[in-house]
């Protein structure tokens, strides 16, 4: 059942699932609660809130631009409503971004980080794709075709290969509507802008760093200059996945996050 905080006047929708230490999920780029139906039941064994962000599923939708970092207020306003002091944190993707901010803007609410498949910084090359998603899903009428062209950057060879980019584009849609178009402008900007990486030795957390060998979208080697510069963050890859091995390979997506957890 959804529950709702409030954060710059905007409704986020969030819920709880599971039972045991607090772990608050912040999603990326388009991606409702959905997205994480597969990895969530895997965890079950922590209290997991999860929530989806302004401009996406049942949220409220903003009026205007922002940041990364009034995001993380977003999330700490969810972890407010739920009466959480203190929790685990994992971000994915712009959710990761938004994960960094929110342990520099609060680090006494944050136990321990998981940052995967994110970024600290942009490049010419995320910035360029960000730019033309961006207008793709500005000019594309056809809702499929551009969940199959996001599909052929967020997806592994692997994964790809199981089905043709219209059935997965298809699936998707049929799971979860498509982010509006104003909506996933907004998001875009706000991920153009993420720009962390002089500050993120700041952060106190314990920190595991996720990365994908076959991440097309934020390839590794932004993983590496996160946990280079978050004093004794992990670095660790997860095999056989693209840009979302939640989706891909749930399994051992969700024992990462266990059993980083459990030792913490």
């Amino acid at each position: 059942m959804d529950r709702f905080a409030s954060n710059d006047g905007i409704d986020l929708a969030y819920d709880l699932e599971g039972r045991g230490p607090p772990l608050l999920i912040i999603g990326g780029l388009a991606a409702d609660r959905i997205f994480w139906a597969l990895a969530r039941p895997l965890l079950s064994d922590f209290t997991t809130l999860c929530f989806d962000n302004r401009d996406a599923g049942a949220s409220g939708r903003a009026e205007s631009a922002y940041n990364v970092a009034d995001m993380a207020r977003d999330a700490l306003a969810v972890m407010d409503a739920a009466g959480w002091e203190k929790a685990h944190v994992l971000g994915h993707s712009l959710g990761g971004a938004i994960a960094q901010e929110l342990a520099l803007l609060a680090p006494e609410r944050v136990d321990s980080l998981i940052l995967a498949n994110t970024l600290a910084h942009q490049d010419g090359y995320t910035r360029g794709l960000l730019a033309l998603l961006t207008r793709l899903r500005r000019e594309l009428a056809d809702e499929v075709t551009f969940v199959s062209t996001l599909a052929t950057f967020t997806l592994g060879r692997a994964t790809l290969a199981t089905a043709s980019l219209d059935a997965i584009a298809r699936q998707a849609l049929a799971t979860s509507p498509l982010q509006e178009i104003a909506a996933f402008e907004r998001q875009a900007a706000a991920c153009r802008g993420v720009d962390t990486l002089a500050r993120i030795g700041a952060i106190q957390a314990r920190t595991l760093v996720l990365a994908t060998p076959d991440d097309r979208f934020f390839a590794p080697v932004f993983a590496r200059r996160i946990a280079d510069a978050i004093p004794g963050a992990r670095l660790q890859d997860i095999p056989l996945s693209g840009h979302c091995p939640m989706i891909e390979v749930p399994d051992a997506f969700a024992k990462a996050v266990r059993d980083f957890l459990v030792v913490a």
